[in-house]
């Protein structure tokens, strides 16, 4: 009886063995391994990477200081250098151009006294403004034919330093200056007003930059 019980239990235990040793235990499969992360492609002539670094990043404060005062210097002189030759450019073609500007000063010098003294001697005159439209009629193909001769002179423009300023003055003779002396008939004098400190500036720049025309050898 027990060895029946013996046997039974040993041929279990090898039973187990056996199925043991058919069914091998299942191996851990490895973890892969993470995935690297792609770069964009770079161009065969890209050559190496660039650094996004201010080229005198690796500088100290006061070298980089010394840096934008150095270059700070340079473009100011740059800046004077090139104003003195526009000057000296502006200033030959003037005084070539001399006899004319005195001309067309003179005119307009003496088209503006006329309007002033109409102003004057107008005021308070029932036909005032019709006075001063015969005077202004009357004065414009004069205005004209100066208008020509400016233009003649410098063609092209920006050869001539107060080229502007007489232009500027003959259309003010023609049309602002009058319209605003008709204007203030009427009680309005802020118009002559503006109208005369734009003409004094004018005059006044144009008188200033003749004489200095005129120093020049």
């Amino acid at each position: 009886m027990k060895r029946t019980t013996l046997f039974l239990g040993a041929g279990a235990l090898f039973l187990a063995a056996a199925c043991t040793e058919q069914t091998p235990p299942r191996k851990a499969e490895p973890t892969p391994a993470p995935a690297k992360p792609v770069l964009p492609a770079r161009a065969a002539d890209a050559g190496p990477v660039a650094d996004a670094r201010p080229a005198d990043a690796h500088l100290g404060m006061m070298a980089r200081y010394e840096l934008w005062k150095a270059k700070k210097e340079a473009d100011a002189k740059l800046a004077t250098q090139l104003a003195a030759e526009e000057q000296a450019r502006l200033l030959k073609f003037d005084k070539s151009k001399m006899p004319k500007h005195l001309a067309l000063f003179a005119f307009e010098k003496k088209t503006r006294k006329a309007l002033d003294d109409a102003a004057e001697k107008l005021k308070g005159k029932p036909d005032a403004r019709d006075q001063l439209a015969k005077l202004v009629a009357s004065q414009r193909k004069a205005i004209e034919a100066q208008a020509k001769i400016l233009r003649a002179m410098d063609p092209q423009g920006g050869n001539s330093n107060i080229a502007t300023d007489h232009d500027v003055s003959l259309n003010s003779l023609a049309n602002d200056y009058p319209e605003a002396i008709a204007a203030s008939f009427q009680g309005d004098a802020k118009p002559l007003a503006v109208a005369r400190a734009e003409l004094d500036k004018r005059e006044k720049k144009i008188t200033s930059w003749l004489a200095e025309v005129k120093s020049k050898k």
